[in-house]
């Protein structure tokens, strides 16, 4: 199983924000707008067409990490989904700086479990942006409430806890930049 989840690692880790964005524009995502190597820095800073293949193509390294747990036939596929989020936001081949993992969240719970469940998800942390109106703790507030409603509906405990990792993962990042922006100067 280690080889797997190595596998899956490694899907999750290429840095496609970074591709994109240097094949469209010559430039180093990390260093420009948010710093963020993901889908709306590249959109911002690098344009639409070099943003949406950065997200189909993050999507697809979720996609493609359920394909790989799928390989054992013995329920490897969320583990493997875990995996590939942890190297898209930690990817070797950048030092370990990447994106948010939302992308490759998305694409792969479409093939994970109950495809509605991802807009159900999206749709609580627009909510939660509406009321707060401020990204970072909206996110947050989703990736509190993912592994209850992904253990509900699936009921299922596997999915609770990947649903914990998942939003572990998701809202680290999230983490980072509010404590990033505590310390700025006013």
């Amino acid at each position: 199983m280690f080889f797997l989840m190595l596998k899956a690692y490694l899907v999750g880790s290429v840095p496609f924000a970074y591709i994109f964005a240097w094949l469209a524009k010559k430039f180093d995502i990390r260093k420009i707008g948010s710093q963020n190597v993901g889908t709306t820095n590249v959109i911002k800073e690098a344009g639409w067409l070099p943003g949406i293949l950065t997200a189909l193509a993050d999507g697809s390294k979720g996609l493609f990490a359920v394909l790989i747990g799928s390989t054992t036939g013995n329920g490897w596929e969320l583990p493997a989904l875990l995996m590939a989020i942890v190297g898209h936001n930690w990817p070797v081949w950048l030092g370990f700086h990447g994106g948010g993992g939302l992308a490759t969240f998305i694409g792969g719970m479409l093939f994970a479990g109950k495809w509605w469940v991802v807009p159900v998800l999206l749709g609580l942390w627009g909510a939660a942006f509406l009321l707060i109106r401020e990204y970072n703790r909206s996110v947050l507030v989703a990736c509190s409430l993912s592994p209850f409603l992904l253990g509900w509906v699936h009921a299922s405990w596997r999915f609770f806890f990947f649903g914990l990792g998942a939003g572990l993962a998701l809202g680290s990042k999230c983490i980072v930049n509010l404590c990033r922006a505590a310390k700025a100067p006013v």
